[in-house]
């Protein structure tokens, strides 16, 4: 594998250009990939470099997108054009494009999806020319995408007045995207994220939004209040200082910065990419040492790959908000492998379920390799970044940010230990009743308008006032105890246990059937029998009932489901389960 790359300023260098590449183009490569990233205004112009390259090279597969700045050697460049040359030894490159303008999006989607899943990719490319509601359209429905393959791209930037395109051969697509897929069993790929901001101070529900990418409405007040009442930014102010103070939600593993591009007159707030009513956010503050931290975190993952060539989307955000700094994030990807790449409107990663989350404010690297290891790869000696050699304005921001980092992170654990108080019962450890509401308030909303199912299992222990009358309140409290972890023990993984009050406990188990509950039931049953607890080595049993959660969602006829199957129990002769149908 190998990969070489070339500037041009204008399509009068490309003869220049293409005699280089025949100096350099290995004959015995299986595939060509030619990458083009332009930051040309002229739209002809870079319609006749593309018409010329695939004259040129019929059997290379030809691709490519606008940019809001190209990155070649390390260092930003504008209003140029990239040509990057990579050559495979032993992996195939398919071109696939989806052109919102013949199908809709969603539709062309799942075609695809189904497209790429049988061709067992190991890598897949997906470059969308606008960050619009088509294109979260597309994104939405790509899945479910091959289990193995790795997944990246990006939405095309663009920094002139003909907007962003991506390209399939010789033809622009300004509303669509464009696919690659990798076929080899030989290649490697490793898929680095940095990003930098860190998140600030509480978490706020996103209570009302419109669409995809206007938030209403934070833990019931407008977005301009939270801004206003952190920050003292007003709506003209988060327009122009966005870039300090995004928003950040944690998704599908993978930490999202939501840009803020418009606070309207009504206080709702315009973002790029997507969110959804529910989630949490939090502001977050721009650290240009942070930044350059996490980049030069991923370089060290990087290097331990020994790719063979990086390809570099980075959002356009980080060029504006380190400025004149922003080659120091650059410069040292070279020195581990042949490094290109362009600034984008939005970052693109596969998610663990099958589909890509769309990411902002993040520097994606694609690291190729084909094969082992070479043996005499050798990693470069790399420092830490030095945030000394910031400029003035970008030190001060970091010692401030710093200090802001400090004292919300000792903030942070203070209230997570409050918290940890409020919601849990200092006896027996486990939830108390009034997070345990919380909790199934929570499955309950999470079951609203799909199929999940959601049961739930009451404990009374049996003849608990005699344990306390015989033996006194110190022994009863240790039966508690024992029999809070007997719960822990024996019940699923997610489910959760709370005391509900006195001797009764309380567990809520998502996602399972009247029957699952009741094996749960069974085995906490045989446990507390099995358990020799009392000082005259008796046990302590516990009548159970067992009730599922009605698909007609009537919650009053779910608790008089629990109360009766519980009641029988009792009636029935204690130390056993009772199920009650809906």
């Amino acid at each position: 594998m190998k990969q070489c790359s070339f500037y041009l300023r204008d399509i009068s260098g490309f003869d220049a250009v293409a005699q280089s590449f025949r100096e350099t183009c290995p004959q015995e490569a299986r595939a060509m990939l030619v990458s083009v990233f332009s930051g040309w205004d002229d739209e002809e112009e870079t319609s006749a470099l593309l018409r010329r390259l695939s004259e040129m090279l019929p059997e290379a597969v030809v691709f490519g997108t606008t940019s809001a700045g190209e990155i070649l050697s390390g260092y930003l460049s504008e209003q140029t054009a990239i040509l990057n040359f990579v050559f495979f030894d032993a992996t195939e490159v398919r071109l696939h494009t989806v052109d919102f303008s013949v199908a809709p999006p969603e539709e062309g989607a799942a075609l695809l999806a189904e497209q790429l899943k049988s061709e067992a990719a190991a890598g897949i490319g997906i470059f969308l020319a606008n960050n619009d509601r088509q294109s979260h359209g597309f994104l939405s429905n790509l899945h479910p995408l091959p289990e193995h393959a790795k997944v990246f791209g990006a939405i095309a930037g663009s920094s002139g007045p003909s907007g962003s395109r991506v390209f399939a051969g010789a033809r622009a697509i300004s509303q669509g995207a464009v696919v690659l897929s990798f076929i080899g069993e030989e290649l490697r790929i490793q898929l680095n994220v940095s990003v930098g901001w860190q998140p600030l101070g509480p978490s706020f529900a996103i209570t009302k939004m419109d669409g995809d990418n206007v938030i209403r409405e934070l833990d019931g007040n407008s977005p301009k209040h939270i801004y206003k009442k952190y920050l003292t930014l007003s709506p003209e102010d988060i327009r122009h200082e966005n870039l300090l103070f995004p928003l950040c939600v944690k998704r599908d593993g993978h930490k999202l910065m939501r840009l803020p591009s418009e606070c309207t007159d009504d206080g709702a707030l315009i973002i790029g990419g997507d969110c959804r009513e529910g989630e949490l956010v939090r502001l977050a503050y721009g650290d240009p040492g942070k930044i350059l931290d996490a980049s030069y975190k991923a370089r060290l993952d990087i290097m331990n790959f020994a790719p063979e060539a990086i390809l570099m989307l980075n959002c356009v955000s980080r060029r504006f908000f380190l400025r004149e700094d922003a080659n120091q994030e650059l410069r040292p990807f070279p020195k581990i492998a042949p490094s290109v790449g362009f600034y984008v409107h939005g970052e693109i990663i596969g998610n663990r379920h099958g589909g890509v989350s769309l990411l902002n404010m993040s520097l994606v690297t694609a690291s190729f390799r084909e094969g082992a290891q070479s043996e005499d790869y050798a990693a470069p000696i790399e420092l830490a970044p030095r945030t000394q050699d910031l400029n003035d304005m970008m030190k001060l921001v970091h010692c401030l940010a710093n200090f802001v980092e400090v004292t919300s992170t000792e903030a942070e654990m203070a209230n997570e230990q409050l918290t940890t108080l409020a919601s849990i019962d200092r006896l027996t450890g486990l939830y108390n009743r009034g997070e345990t509401e919380t909790i199934f308030r929570k499955e309950l909303l999470r079951n609203r308008g799909n199929d999940r199912v959601l049961s739930v299992i009451m404990i009374d222990l049996d003849d608990f006032k005699s344990v306390n009358d015989t033996f006194g309140h110190a022994v009863g409290d240790r039966v508690l105890r024992w029999s809070a972890r007997a719960l822990q023990e024996n019940i699923r993984r997610g489910d959760a246990a709370g005391r509900w009050g006195g001797e009764e406990f309380l567990i809520i188990l998502p996602g399972a059937r009247l029957q699952d509950a009741a094996e749960v039931a069974e085995r906490i049953r045989t446990a507390f029998e099995a358990g020799h607890i009392l000082p005259d080595g008796r046990s302590v049993t516990g009548s159970i009932g067992v009730a599922q959660y009605p698909e007609r969602g009537n919650i009053m006829v779910f608790y008089r489901n629990l109360d009766q199957a519980l009641y029988r129990a009792k009636e029935e002769g204690k130390n056993r389960v009772c199920l009650v149908e809906e």
